[in-house]
Order: structure tokens, then sequence, then C-alpha cells
């Protein structure tokens, strides 16, 4: 069993928001972790089944709803912007006993991400085509893809919302609580493919637009759930204009300070995705067709090291708002040290296994042969993403947010994407060469990230 953490003395009484903010709530890395894997495993799902679903109908459905979830995914990253700074700023203000700057940051969030979730929505609907135009996406796939896109592209307010309560609740430590919903919008996911999709007594076929029908639906659901679930578990949870009188602007200043360049190294990561996929596009519709196979079974690894990287980042934040600098650096090591081989040896399962999987799906011998030889070159690149991901979010956590965007840019569309265009398209390697540049990439940053942690500058940082 893992240390377990507390962020002060415990307190006799008080409300639950009390409790934890003064450490009577004690976070034991794993007991956090494994409900966060299980939901972000079952977030994956949701985009995921649709492609699952569709793979039964036809293959351009599947490059279609792949094109589309690409630009998606990169806007949702938006709202994570807001979501992430709440989570830190909470957690640091809960561990520093700020009460009611907790409660200015519920409705502030919510706020923000509404707003920003209407403006996207409506630039989507605008703006579809011209997207698709960038990309370079098949002309064989656009239809579907934009009737996926736009369909969905109505539900990201739900979207945004959802995203901010889990928030919320993920601050305060109710992990289960956000993996139950999640594993509710699945079942809702997967009842509404198969009647959307395949077409269910009455209802007609109705292929990508019926899996965004689908989706728009989990999402709704989703935010509803989080919403009761905000108000049913945490003590003093509170969403009114009230608190913000007079205007907390020092408040949104330190929201936006920690949240932009926060969500600015994960949108950056999502752009130079989206600039290599165009890359894959111009190799044709199996090149995408097995990328979008090889993505869904590498968020595996993706999302056990996310966990983990949630759970600990919330927990250097109580550190980190309690003064406790040394407990931080011990916590940042040890979540190194025990995830980091498990990620890199699903990797190498995956790598091993890459035959039977890709045949689960497609009995396309192309794909299934390139997939397979990507595979290989995924396990080199999640032993960098592993550490990746949990440095950049436990040098957030510590407020040391500026250099991990700043070396997020530089590393992903130089290293990245220019040898990505390199050794996949001028070289002619492929997708193969494509994910060489992508290892390439998470490697060097890692390597850079582990330093500046080491440096220990992070220590000065001005925190709440």
């Amino acid at each position: 069993m893992c240390e377990e953490i507390q962020a002060g003395p415990r307190p006799k009484g008080g409300t639950d928001m009390e409790r934890t903010a003064t450490g009577e709530m004690q976070f034991s890395l794993l007991k956090m972790t494994w409900p966060v894997f299980i939901e972000l495993l079952l977030q994956m799902l949701v985009g995921n089944i649709d492609q699952i679903m569709l793979s039964h109908y036809n293959e351009t459905a599947v490059a279609a709803v792949g094109n589309a979830n690409q630009i998606m995914n990169t806007l949702i990253l938006t709202f994570t912007v807001i979501s992430l700074a709440a989570t830190i700023l909470l957690s640091q203000y809960l561990g520093a006993r700020q009460l009611g700057k907790v409660r200015q940051i519920y409705t502030l969030a919510a706020g923000l991400n509404l707003v920003l979730s209407l403006v996207i929505t409506v630039g989507l609907l605008l703006g579809a085509d011209g997207l698709f135009a960038i990309m370079q996406v098949p002309p064989e796939a656009v239809p579907e893809a934009r009737s996926y896109l736009l369909i969905t592209a109505l539900s990201l307010p739900c979207q945004a919302l959802m995203l901010t309560f889990s928030a919320f609740l993920r601050a305060h430590a109710h992990m289960l609580v956000i993996m139950c919903s999640t594993g509710a919008i699945n079942l809702i996911n997967i009842v509404g493919n198969t009647a959307f999709i395949y077409g269910l007594g009455p209802l007609p076929r109705l292929g990508a637009a019926g899996a965004a029908l689908s989706t728009s639906l989990c999402r709704t659901a989703g935010m509803l759930m989080m919403l009761f679930a905000f108000f049913k578990s945490v003590e003093g949870a509170t969403l009114s204009p009230k608190v913000l009188r007079p205007f907390p602007t020092e408040l949104l200043r330190r929201l936006l300070s920690i949240g932009l360049p926060a969500g600015g190294e994960g949108l950056s990561y999502n752009l130079s995705q989206s600039t290599s996929l165009v890359f894959v596009n111009t190799i044709g519709t199996y090149a995408v067709t097995a990328r979008m196979y090889m993505n869904m079974f590498a968020q595996v690894c993706y999302m056990l090291v996310n966990a983990v990287s949630q759970a600990a980042g919330i927990i250097i934040g109580y550190c980190i708002g309690a003064k406790d600098f040394d407990r931080a650096d011990r916590e940042n090591w040890r979540v190194l040290r025990l995830f980091a081989p498990v990620t890199m040896g699903i990797a190498l399962l995956l790598a091993i296994f890459a035959r039977p999987l890709f045949s689960l799906f497609t009995t396309d011998e192309q794909v299934i042969a390139l997939g397979c030889r990507t595979m290989w070159v995924e396990v080199v690149l999640e032993i960098g993403r592993a550490f990746n991901i949990v440095l950049v979010r436990n040098l957030q956590a510590v407020g040391d947010v500026k250099f991990p965007v700043a070396l997020g840019i530089l590393s992903q569309w130089i290293v990245g994407v220019g040898t990505a265009w390199l050794f996949g398209i001028y070289l002619g390697w492929g997708l193969v060469g494509i994910w060489m540049a992508f290892a390439l990439d998470e490697n060097l940053r890692a390597v850079l990230f582990i330093i500046r942690w080491k440096a220990g500058k992070w220590r000065s940082i001005k925190t709440v």
C-alpha cells in the first residue's frame, strides 16, 4: 500500500470541505488512481465505441469519425484550460484552508467554460468545411465527417460543464463518483449507437450521424450526473453570481495564468497531432484507419499514466498549499518509480499481440500489417510519454506552468512535426516514420523535464 498523505492536523469536527482543507481526508495514491484510470478508460470508450461499432458499418465511416474526433478532441482541450487550473487552485486553496476562494472558483470556472463552449460551437457550425480542407480529409470521408462534427458540436456546452464539475469533484478526491457516472455514460452510448448507427426498430440506419447523436446524448446525461454529484457529494458546494461580488479580478488572473500555459501544452500537442494527421491523410485511407486503431490501443498506456498524474497532482497541490515541499518532491519520484515501468510493460504486450488485436476490428491486411509494424515504435514512444505526463502535471501543480508549455511547443513542432514530415513524407517511411518522430519528441522532452524538476526552481515559485 502506498504511503498516505495528510495536508495538516486532524480536526475533530467541521464540514466536509473544512475537513478536506485541514487534512482529515487522507489520500492514498493507489486509492485515488484506480477510479481515475477506469474513468479515463471509460471516457476513451465513449469516442472509441463509435469507431468500433462503425467499423462493422463501413471503413469510410471509421476514417471520417477519426478525422472529426481529431478536431473535436483538440477543441475540447480548450475547456481543460479552465478545468485544470480550477483543480490546481482548488487543491492549493484547500491545502491552505482558504474556503472563500474555493467557493469563488466554482462559479468562476463554470461560467468561463460555458461561455467558451458557446463561442466554439458557433465557430464549428460556420467553419467545419474549411477545417476539413486544411486537414486534407479524403473526399470520400468528408460527408460523414461533416455530419458527425456538426451534430456533436451542438453538445459541446454540456461537455464543457461536465469537465468542469468533474474537476471540482476530483479536487475533493471524489474519484469514485466520477468513475460511476462515466460508466453510466458508456452504457447510454452503447445503447444509443445500437439504435442510431444500425437502426433499431423503426429508426433508420444513420451511420456516422447516428454515432454523433448518441455521443451528444451521452454528454448531456454526463453533465446532469456530474452536476448532481457535485451538489450531493461536496459540502459547501455553490454556484452563485453573488460570490463574485465584488468581482475577483485577481482570482481570474490566477486562474488564467495557470490555465492558459497549462492548457497550452496540451493544446499544442493536439494541434501538432492534427498537423501530422495531414501527413497521414496524404498516405491514404488505410494509413488513417491504422493510425486510428493504433491510437485506440495505445491509449490504455496513456490513460493509466494520466490517471496516476492526476492523483499525484492533487496530492502535490495539497502539499504545496501546506508548504510541504519535501513531501511534494518525494511523491513525484515515487509515482515515476511505481508506474513508468508498468506503462512500458503494457506497451510491450500490445506490440506482441498487435496482430490479433487489429484483427478484431478489420480484415484489411494492409491496415493490420502497417499497424503491427508501428506498434513496436509505440513501445519506445511510451518510455518518454510516461515521464512527460507525470512531470508536466506535477510541475503545473507546483506552479511551474510556463516551462512545460514553452518546451512542449518547441519540441512538439520542431522535433515532432518537423521530423514527422522528414521521416514519413520526404524519406518515404510512411506511418512508421511519423511514429518514430513522435517517439523522438517524447523522449527528448522527458529528459529535459527530469532536469527541470531536479533543478528545484519550483520550490521558490509563489503559490496561494
